[in-house]
Parts: C-alpha cells; sequence; structure tokens
C-alpha cells in the first residue's frame, strides 16, 4: 500500500513539473512574443513620430521660404513707393518762377478757352442774325416748322386711332369673354338648381318616411304607456294597502308607547319633586353657614381697616418729622452750593484770562507775520518791475530785426509787382496790335463786297439745303418756298 502511495506522489509530482515546465515555457513564448509586439508598436510610434516632425520641418521650410520671399517682395515695393513717393515729392516742390510760370500758362490757357468760346457764341449769334435777316430763309423755316407740327400731328392722329382700334379689339374681346362667362354661369346655376330640385325630393321622401316611422314610434310608446301606467297603478294601490297597515301597526305601537312614557314621566316627575325639596333644604343650610362666614370676614377686615388707619397716620407722623430735617439739610447745601458756585467762577475767569492772553500773543504774530508778507510782496513786484524791462528791451531788438526782414519781403514783393506790371504792358500792346490788324482787314473788306454778296448766296443756299434734308417724308413733295412772284425779291 506504501509503494503504491509513494509510486503516485512520484507520478503526481512528475506531473506537477511537467506542467510547470510547460506553463513556463509557453509564459517565456508568450511574454517574447509580448516584447516583440512591443517593440514592434513602439518602433511604427517612432517612424511616424520621425515621419511627422520631418513633414513639419519641411513645412516651415515651405513657410520659412514663403516668408523670406514675401519679405523680399515687401522690401522692394517699399522701395518702389520710397523711390515713387521721393519723385512726387521733388516734383511737388515749386519755386516762384516755375510757380509764375504755371499761372502765365494757365492764364493764357483761360483766355485762349474764353476767346475760342467768345468765337463760338458770336458765330451762332451772326447766324442767327443772319437767318433772321434773310426773307425766304425765315419763310422756308416758318413752313419748315408748320410741316413738322403737322407731321407729329398726324402721327399723333394715326397713333390716337391705332389705339382706339385697339381698344375696340380688345372690349370686344372682353365682351365675348363676359358672354361666355355668362353662359357657363347660366349652365352652373341651370345644374345648380336641378341638383338642388332633387336634393328636395329625396329630402322629402325621407322626410316623409321619417314622419311615418315617427308615428308608428309614437303609437308603440303610447300604447307601452299605457300598460306601464295600468301596472304602476296596480302596484300604487296595492303599496298603499300595504302602507295603510303597517301605519295602523305603528299607530298602535305609537300609542303603547306614548302610555308608558307617561306612566314613567309621572314617575320621574315624583322623583324630581323629592330631590327638590331636599336639595333645597341643602342649600338654606349652606345659605346660613356663608352669611355666618361672611359676618365673620366682615368684622375681620374692619379690625384689619383700623389697623391700617393707625399705621398710616403713624406713617405721616415720621414723614412730617423727615421734611423738616430734610427742610434744614437743603438750608446747609445750598450755602455748600454757593461756596461751590463761587470757586467754580474764579476758575472760570483765571481761564478766560489767560484765553485772552494768548489769543493777544497770537493777534500780534500774525500782524508781524503779515508786515513780513507785505515786505516781501513789494520786493517781488520791483523784481518783476525790473524783469519786465529787460523783457522789453529784448522785444525792442527783436522789432530792429523783423524790421530787416519785414523790409526783405517789401522788395521781394515790389519785384513781382513789377513784373507783373511788365506782363500787363505786353498783354495791351498784343491788344493795341490785334485791332489795329482788324481795322486794316475791315478797309481791305470794304473792297470785296460783290465776293461776300458771293457768299451770302451760297450760305443762303446751305440753309436752304439743310432746312430741305430736314423736311419731314410725308412732304416731300410740298416745297418749302411758294412759287416766286413778280413782286418777291428772291
Amino acid at each position: 500500500m506504501s509503494r503504491v502511495n509513494a509510486a503516485a506522489a512520484v507520478e503526481a509530482r512528475q506531473r506537477r513539473e511537467q506542467f510547470m515546465q510547460d506553463f513556463n515555457a509557453s509564459k517565456a513564448v508568450e511574454q517574447r512574443d509580448r516584447l516583440k509586439a512591443d517593440w514592434e508598436v513602439k518602433g511604427d510610434t517612432k517612424i511616424a513620430q520621425r515621419q511627422v516632425l520631418q513633414k513639419l520641418d519641411r513645412i516651415q521650410a515651405q513657410h520659412k521660404d514663403t516668408l523670406v520671399a514675401r519679405r523680399a517682395r515687401l522690401a522692394e515695393l517699399l522701395l518702389r513707393e520710397k523711390e515713387r513717393y521721393e519723385q512726387m515729392m521733388s516734383g511737388l516742390a515749386e519755386t516762384d518762377d516755375e510757380r509764375r510760370e504755371r499761372l502765365i500758362r494757365k492764364a493764357r490757357e483761360l483766355r485762349e478757352k474764353r476767346e475760342e468760346q467768345k468765337k463760338i457764341d458770336n458765330q451762332s449769334r451772326h447766324d442767327r442774325l443772319f437767318r433772321e435777316k434773310i426773307d425766304p430763309l425765315r419763310l422756308a423755316e416758318s413752313r419748315l416748322k408748320v410741316m413738322q407740327v403737322a407731321d407729329e400731328r398726324y402721327q399723333q392722329l394715326e397713333l390716337l386711332k391705332q389705339r382706339r382700334e385697339e381698344e375696340k379689339a380688345e372690349e370686344e374681346y372682353f365682351n365675348q369673354q363676359a358672354a361666355e362667362a355668362q353662359r357657363l354661369a347660366n349652365e352652373r346655376a341651370q345644374r345648380d338648381l336641378e341638383l338642388r330640385y332633387q336634393r328636395t325630393e329625396r329630402l322629402k321622401g325621407d322626410l316623409a318616411s321619417q314622419v311615418e316611422g315617427n308615428r308608428m314610434r309614437r303609437d308603440m310608446e303610447r300604447q307601452e304607456k299605457e300598460r306601464d301606467d295600468a301596472e304602476f297603478y296596480r302596484l300604487l294601490h296595492e303599496e298603499r294597502v300595504v302602507e295603510a297597515q303597517k301605519k295602523a301597526a305603528q299607530r298602535s305601537e305609537r300609542e303603547r308607547i306614548g302610555q308608558e312614557m307617561r306612566d314613567l314621566n309621572e314617575e320621574l316627575e315624583r322623583a324630581r319633586k323629592q330631590e327638590y325639596e331636599q336639595l333645597k333644604k341643602e342649600d338654606r343650610e349652606l345659605l346660613d353657614s356663608i352669611l355666618a362666614e361672611i359676618a365673620v370676614e366682615k368684622q375681620r377686615a374692619q379690625e384689619e381697616k383700623l389697623e391700617r388707619k393707625n399705621k398710616q397716620k403713624q406713617q405721616m407722623e415720621d414723614m412730617q418729622r423727615q421734611m423738616a430735617q430734610k427742610k434744614e439739610d437743603d438750608h446747609s447745601l445750598d450755602k455748600l452750593w454757593e461756596e461751590a458756585n463761587e470757586r467754580e467762577w474764579a476758575k472760570r475767569e483765571k481761564q478766560w484770562n489767560a484765553d485772552q492772553k494768548r489769543r493777544d500773543q497770537l493777534l500780534r504774530n500774525i500782524l508781524i507775520a503779515r508786515r513780513q508778507q507785505v515786505m516781501d510782496k513789494r520786493q517781488q513786484r520791483r523784481e518783476e518791475q525790473e524783469q519786465l524791462k529787460q523783457e522789453h528791451a529784448a522785444f525792442l531788438d527783436s522789432l530792429q530785426n523783423v524790421d530787416d526782414i519785414d523790409e526783405k519781403e517789401r522788395q521781394r514783393r515790389m519785384a513781382m509787382l513789377k513784373e507783373t506790371q511788365q506782363y500787363l504792358d505786353m498783354q495791351i500792346a498784343q491788344k493795341r496790335q490785334q485791332k489795329e490788324e482788324e481795322h486794316l482787314e475791315w478797309l481791305h473788306g470794304l473792297t470785296d463786297q460783290e465776293a461776300l454778296e458771293k457768299e451770302n448766296e451760297d450760305r443762303i443756299a446751305r440753309e436752304l439745303a439743310a432746312l430741305e434734308a430736314a423736311r419731314p417724308d410725308r412732304y416731300r413733295n410740298i416745297p418749302l418756298l411758294p412759287p416766286k412772284s413778280r413782286n418777291q425779291p428772291f
């Protein structure tokens, strides 16, 4: 038996050792796999981090390159703007000669524009006067205006006729639409009437059937009611009979109970009378004892009252003696009070005298300080006057320098006035020369009268051609001028 147990123990130990070996081996394999997996995960994480950092470095490098390029562009733009600004500022700096030349040039331009505008106005005025002086042109222009007005009026009439035709067509269309709508409305009304008649007939049939049904139902209800009434009256009669019997039994019972109650009340009345007599006797005895006690109490109260009266009299005498003693004490107290008041007033007068001395001393100190302030103020005023004199002298010196500056400004203005006067003299000379040239031209023009007449005829022809071109198409066959007569100059 011991051998079997030893062998079993050995086998069990071997199995445990084998199990532990397998467990440790599997645990080692698992540990190795876990370490490998951790290493791979960490490696992947580091690789991903390295890639992210590399990408960030590339992005940052690109950003830096972009920033550098942008800064270079901004610097270049700033330099260009600075150069342009310097050029503009250098161009803005204007000297007196440039300003004078610019003003002269602007004045000449304005004068030329004014002369040109004057020439245009004069030419238009001359043309208008020319047309007004020539009768054929005036007549042709008047007839042209009449033709234009007539053409405009004719166009208005045509538009009015066209608009009326359109309104008529529109009215006919709307009338047709209204007639069609009226026809449809009539048909719809006819259909509605037919439907209403049919509904009315059906309603009448329904009402007739309902009336017949109601009549039959009322007959049945009336018969049912008659049967119910008969049954009710029969039951009511039976209940009344039973109720009468019950009432008779109750009446006899109440009479018996009433007789018993009357007997009981008589017994109670006799007992109550006996009890009342007994209570009355006891009350009389109690009242006699109470009256005796009240008499004793009244006697005792009178004795106590007399005793209190004697005590009060004794107290009044004691109080009178005390008041007399107090009066004597008050007289001595008044004397003491007067002496204390005299001592207090003496002390106050002494304090008042000391305060008055201090106030006098303070007033003297204030007067001394005020006198010193007045002296300081006077000294300060003297110093200020000296300073004002010095400033006035310096101001006079500066005025001399200002006089020199004013003299230079005056000389500059005189030079500018001289230049302006020279410019005005030059303009006057040019104007005089221009007038002389115009006078010479007028003298030469007197000899060219025939050329002028020819020019006028050509001009009239051009004006008539322009008026003919402006004539409306409707009146192309109508001449602007009537046929020439014998008395007409043209």
